[in-house]
């Protein structure tokens, strides 16, 4: 028994010393940013003690690194203290980085004032997975933008026709 447990422990220690070398398709991190602009659909809301609960549906059109179009489902928490917090999951068909495809991406973040009477959206962003040319796609980052009633409602013809929401971070293929 001391003989197997020896030989178990010598396996473990040359596996540390000696290990297996990175994957030749790995890329170093691609980094990445743009805008993209959106309209949403509200499905319903409710009120559940304190909080008011917001599930809707979302149209976007990215541009910058990340250039195509998505559909996002989202809930919004809202908060008794006045904190807003949301959670997209949002499905993107389009080009990153010379490659087609679709990823899912997942933005969480929460509500914060840009002024008295103006409030922005921030918060963190990781892409899910991904389909076609981006299924070997990973990356994360934040983004920023203003909130809705600033939007002017419509996906523009003529990007900076409003404000977009703005994205940055890093991606990389493995």
């Amino acid at each position: 028994m001391r003989k197997v447990f020896s030989a178990v422990l010598l396996m473990c220690m040359v596996a540390l010393l000696f290990p297996l070398p990175a994957s030749a398709h790995a890329t170093r991190p691609i980094p990445v940013s743009g805008v993209f602009d959106y309209t949403f659909t509200i499905i319903y809301d409710r009120v559940i003690g304190d909080k008011i609960l917001i599930f809707a549906t979302e149209d976007e059109l990215w541009q910058g690194s990340f250039s195509g179009t998505a559909e996002a489902v989202f809930i919004v928490i809202i908060f008794s203290s006045d904190l807003w917090k949301v959670w997209l999951r949002t499905t993107f068909t389009g080009t990153v980085d010379g490659k087609y495809g679709t990823m899912v991406i997942q933005l969480i973040g929460e509500r914060t004032y840009w002024d008295e009477d103006t409030f922005w959206w921030s918060g963190h962003w990781r892409i899910i997975h991904g389909t076609g040319e981006l299924r070997n796609i990973h990356g994360q980052g934040v983004w920023w933008g203003p909130g809705y009633e600033d939007t002017g409602g419509e996906i523009p013809d003529v990007p900076g026709d409003r404000p977009d929401i703005y994205y940055e971070g890093e991606i990389y293929f493995n």
